[in-house]
């Protein structure tokens, strides 16, 4: 173990240096190891990555979720209020322990993804303990470059999580860093709502950290598509590590500088373990070019290994788009309140074969979904969806491994201009997120300058509109989706989760209570 010697970044930098892990999970599925020693041997696997030499320039460093540990192997995390590092501290587990002192023995922030486990109950949570006395939370923790826990977050929007608490309302976690940048951190689905990711985003936050363990699903939520629209609507830098078990649905890690891209990301189609470095320009630091890297591009043949879930798109108002040579194609589709136009400039690459090819079909859509029973909400769709068949069931869904495919539709650009009624809907609140999305055959998603997006409210017969605009502008024949994806973002949680319902009011009184009970009893 040894301290690093490289210059570190300074507030004058454009530039800090970051890292991101894409980090297999494929041993603790399917090792027949105790909880204990599973997370001592793959503690030993983060040291490796900590002390390479790749690791040498970093200025921060960000594991993924749900990696390193469990509840049979959860551990008390220090308050950042109190300034602890817990390196040398017999009080905390050793794998705190030791991840404070690796942070400051490299100087580096260190980002990692525990299972934490504290006392119950806390603060004013009113709400029912466990047997044992102990909350178990889903916990970023942040070591600074002196191992000092600076920040603290525990994930508030669980995706099937047994046995993982939420806290009564959600956190910001923020931090600031010695080259003069305030981060803040949230985890893998959180990035959909607005508790706490939006939140931070309206708080001036400009550079996000988000450990992942992300299950993929079509055509609209695979990681690294995700990851990019979100960094690219919010402008932020994103740094997101993704946990890596493609048989499950699971990988997607990138680095992301706003609306300028990705500077490197990956869709790994088996599990990985390997540490991403990028130069980072800082935001509002227009001078800073991006030093993007080389495209990380599988065949469709090989990603056909990652197993992804499905949108569930069969609600969907839809038309065909028609297989012939027109130069271009206009049509309106309306759904509930939402319109979208669409514009299309293609051509057909060869005549209609026996060989598979994709077909496409224009898709409009306003109204409730699901996120596997664990949350729901209201989105708004406007697509251009590639489809295995003719029926919408056919759209989402992929070829079967190996495939030999036609690159049948040569899309030299589309125009999505999307409409909604800002008369009782949700996009006329702040509560609000609309992504413009895409994705190719790869599962990759287009690069920044092959599309345009921008928004605009118009007066429409005496009505507030927000229009909303997403142009292809560059020829793609490997088209697999496109689209202007909008959801509230106010949690509705299902399984009997506690819902955050975005009132200040609400929780003033929540707290009011719990002080009384406390006063009384």
């Amino acid at each position: 173990m040894s301290e690093s010697s490289f210059q570190k970044s300074t507030p004058e930098d454009d530039y800090y240096t970051a890292g991101v892990v894409e980090f297999s999970s494929k041993d603790k599925r399917t090792t027949t190891d105790t909880p204990a020693v599973y997370t001592s041997r793959t503690l030993t696997k983060y040291m490796e990555l900590i002390n390479s030499t790749e690791a040498d320039q970093l200025d921060i460093l960000v594991f993924p979720e749900y990696t390193l540990n469990d509840i049979e192997t959860a551990t008390f995390v220090p308050d950042p209020f109190h300034d602890i590092a817990p390196c040398n501290h017999l009080l905390y587990d050793p794998i705190v322990r030791d991840l404070s002192c690796l942070a400051t023995i490299r100087k580096l922030y260190l980002v990692v993804n525990l299972v934490e486990k504290a006392h119950c109950p806390e603060g004013y949570d009113w709400r029912a303990c466990a047997d044992n006395g102990l909350y178990h939370f889903n916990t970023n923790v942040v070591f600074n470059r002196q191992g000092v826990v600076v920040a603290r977050y525990r994930k508030y929007t669980l995706f099937d999580e047994p046995g993982i608490n939420t806290t009564l309302f959600s956190s910001r976690a923020t931090f600031q860093t010695d080259f003069g940048v305030e981060f803040g951190t949230i985890t893998s689905f959180d990035i959909l709502f607005d508790e706490p990711a939006m939140e931070l985003i309206r708080s001036g936050v400009t550079d996000i950290i988000l450990p992942a363990m992300w299950i993929s699903g079509l055509p609209f939520h695979t990681g690294v598509q995700v990851q990019q629209a979100w960094a690219y609507r919010n402008n932020v830098n994103l740094l997101a590590a993704g946990t890596s078990y493609p048989e499950v649905g699971s990988t997607g890690t990138g680095v992301y500088a706003g609306k300028r891209g990705r500077i490197v990301s990956v869709m790994n189609h088996y599990a990985e373990t390997k540490l991403y470095v990028a130069s980072v320009p800082k935001i509002g630091r227009p001078q800073a070019e991006v030093k993007k890297q080389p495209v990380i591009k599988y065949t469709p043949a090989q990603m056909s290994n990652l197993k992804m879930l499905r949108d569930p798109i069969d609600g969907y108002t839809t038309f065909d788009l028609p297989m012939t040579k027109d130069e271009k194609f206009e049509a309106s589709l309306c759904h509930e309140r939402v319109c979208c136009k669409f514009t299309i400039d293609y051509e057909l690459s060869a005549p209609i074969t026996t060989q598979q090819f994709y077909r496409y079909r224009l898709a409009a859509f306003d109204g409730a979904r699901s996120f596997q029973g664990f949350a729901e909400s209201r989105v708004t769709v406007c697509a251009v969806l590639a489809c295995t068949g003719t029926t919408l069931t056919s759209c989402g869904t992929r070829f079967e491994s190996g495939a030999n495919t036609v690159p049948m539709v040569v899309f030299n650009s589309i125009e999505l201009k999307e409409t909604v009624d800002l008369e009782g809907s949700f996009l006329g609140e702040q509560q609000y997120m609309v992504l413009p999305t895409s994705l190719d055959t790869s599962i990759l998603p287009l690069e920044v300058d092959e599309f345009e997006y921008s928004e605009r409210d118009v007066t429409t017969d005496g009505k507030l509109i927000i229009e909303i605009t997403h142009k292809l502008v560059k020829p793609r024949s490997d088209l697999y989706s496109f689209a202007i994806w909008g959801r509230e973002v106010v949690q509705e949680f299902s399984s009997g989760a506690f819902a955050s319902i975005g009132s200040t009011c609400l929780m003033f009184a929540a707290a009011l209570f719990a002080i009384v009970l406390n006063k009384f009893n």
